[in-house]
């Protein structure tokens, strides 16, 4: 055989040999990630009494943060479901609120925090247009915080016409990372209630919280054995989340903040703290949305 004809054939079968290993070496392609319906229903988050600034630009529990202090996270969650997230800068009016589904009031501000120490309280008009939104089927889900974080007074103007008072007081402090098992609950310990919120939940975290007290049409969720040290005294159990049917519509009240960026995703193994508040957060939101209806207006 001439030596061109050799060459040839010895090139074309290290090509076929090269071919046939990056063929094989060539990874399967990933399986796309299965695309989220939206539902049509609207989360809108109050940015109006919840206003703290730091170098000028609003922080602190809303969606558009996403420092630990924010809600980015949560917001990602609410999306996750189908939802449409949306930030209300403003007193909600009835037309506000008819393009929402579930409208969301987290950790009030107080003069201490408030954008140029001036804050925002919730009144009237609002409160009442408030309630009138809930009684037609709104989904309202009110998050408070400690006593040195959150206002209470404006806060519980709202939330007693739905049975529910803010204690305003400092359980489950935790001031050093060691402390942090003082600001857990648990299944085992705490009976966590056969609710959709804690399905497959064993622990969750909850650091300062305020507790609450609740009168008709308002009932516990989850209720715990009072703290000797950081209870308000009286008989019965601490109240740490409350519902309320109202209307055609629904409450959930929690005393923090609790799944907001520095914590939702919290896990601390060298402690034996398997925290599941993700978990807790898309229970949240799945439960809250299974009760929503769509908006009445865009």
């Amino acid at each position: 055989m001439p030596a061109k004809a050799v060459h040839f054939l010895i090139g074309a079968a290290v090509i076929a040999s090269a071919a046939s290993l990056a063929c094989t070496a060539a990874p399967a392609p990933a399986t796309p990630a299965a695309a989220v319906l939206p539902t049509g229903k609207v989360v809108t988050l109050d940015t109006f009494y919840n206003h703290q600034e730091k170098n000028g630009k609003q922080f602190h529990y809303i969606f558009t943060d996403t420092a630990l202090s924010g809600f980015s996270k949560f917001g990602e969650v609410w999306k996750q479901h189908g939802a449409e997230i949306r930030e209300l800068d403003h007193a909600p009016t009835m037309d506000d609120l008819k393009k929402t589904s579930i409208y969301i009031i987290v950790n009030p501000s107080t003069p201490k925090n408030a954008a140029g120490g001036k804050p925002n309280y919730i009144e009237e008009p609002a409160i009442g247009t408030i309630v009138d939104w809930v009684k037609s089927g709104g989904v309202l889900l009110l998050m408070a915080n400690d006593k040195n974080n959150s206002e209470f007074d404006h806060l519980n103007d709202l939330a007693t016409k739905f049975g529910i008072k803010f204690d305003g007081n400092l359980r489950n402090t935790a001031p050093r990372p060691t402390d942090r098992p003082h600001a857990v609950f648990t299944r085992e310990r705490d009976h966590f209630p056969d609710s959709p919120l804690f399905n497959g939940i064993d622990m969750i975290y909850m650091k300062e919280i305020s507790t609450i007290t609740v009168s008709p049409p308002a009932k516990p969720l989850f209720e715990v054995e009072k703290d000797p040290k950081e209870s308000l005294p009286g008989p019965g159990k601490d109240v740490v989340i409350a519902t309320a049917e109202v209307g055609k519509g629904f409450v959930f009240a929690v005393g923090d903040p609790w799944v907001y960026n520095e914590y939702i995703d919290a896990n601390w193994p060298d402690l034996h703290l398997p925290v599941q508040n993700h978990k807790a957060a898309d229970n949240l939101a799945q439960m809250l949305l299974d009760k929503a209806s769509l908006p009445e207006s865009k």
